[in-house]
This record gives C-alpha cells, structure tokens and sequence, in this order.
C-alpha cells in the first residue's frame, strides 16, 4: 500500500491504530528527506463489490493493520487496484482469497502531526514537478494570463 505526504513523496508507514472495527489511523512520514513531514491518514471500510463465498450472519468488512490490509473473516487481502483522486486521497479495490470477499477501502489524509520543512514554493514546484507534461502545459497557459 503506497501512502503520499503532501509534496508528492511516498511515505512510510510507521504504525497503525485501530479507530473503529473497520477504520484505521495510519502513522506516516515522508521518505524524502528535505520534507521530513509527518502525518495521518485514515483507511477504512467503504463498501462491498462482492459478497463473500461462505455468507456469515455478519457481513465481514475489511481492515487496515500497519502496511497491509485484511478482510473482516482476519486473512490478508489482496490490493487489485487504487484509484487515486490526489496525493491525499484514494479508493483501494481488495480482495480476499479465502473466502471471495470484495470490497473497496477508502484511504484518505487525516491531519499533520508535525510540518513540512520544505517551503510553499518549494512544495508547490514538487506538486507541478508531479503532473503529466499535458497538465504542466495546461497550467503554463492559465499562469501567462497574469
């Protein structure tokens, strides 16, 4: 599972504390070390694609515990696919090879626990640094207009 901080850097994984039965604090820091930045994100249950093999009374949902997550029969979950809408959010499609469950984990950025050393500027040249060549052409055009 990649976590990003703010400036575009993939973090670490530091620890994880369970907040509910299906949501999960996951502590953070950011791998590059002119950042330095620590962090919240929080990863919980969204929904489910697929109902388990062996439907249970209780609907099994998923779980994160540190790096990995887990479906709600306690086996490890795969992670098929991330649908990213930014750096500070995203969908992770899972599934469990135990019992079929499908299921979808909403992974989103919570809150800083101490801040960038990088300054605004030099995060947001990190942040246009980041964007396909399209998109940094795109924004070039809509900067000019000042």
């Amino acid at each position: 599972m990649r976590v990003y901080c703010q400036c575009g850097s993939a973090s670490s994984i530091n620890r994880s504390i369970p907040l509910s039965a299906d949501t999960t604090a996951l502590y953070c820091s950011c791998r590059n070390p002119e950042c330095g930045h620590s962090f919240v994100s929080e990863m919980g249950f969204k929904h489910t694609l697929e109902l388990p093999k062996k439907v249970q009374e209780e609907q099994p949902s998923g779980y994160a515990q540190g790096g990995r997550v887990y479906c709600g029969c306690g086996n490890a979950a795969v992670i098929n696919k991330t649908n990213r809408f930014s750096h500070n959010v995203a969908d992770v499609y899972c599934s469990c090879h135990h019992c079929g469950h499908r299921f979808v984990m909403a992974l989103a950025y919570a809150h800083t626990l101490s801040p960038s050393a990088k300054t605004t500027q030099e995060l947001a040249i990190s942040l246009i640094k980041a964007l396909p060549p399209e998109a940094r052409q795109g924004l070039n055009q809509q900067l000019s207009m000042f």
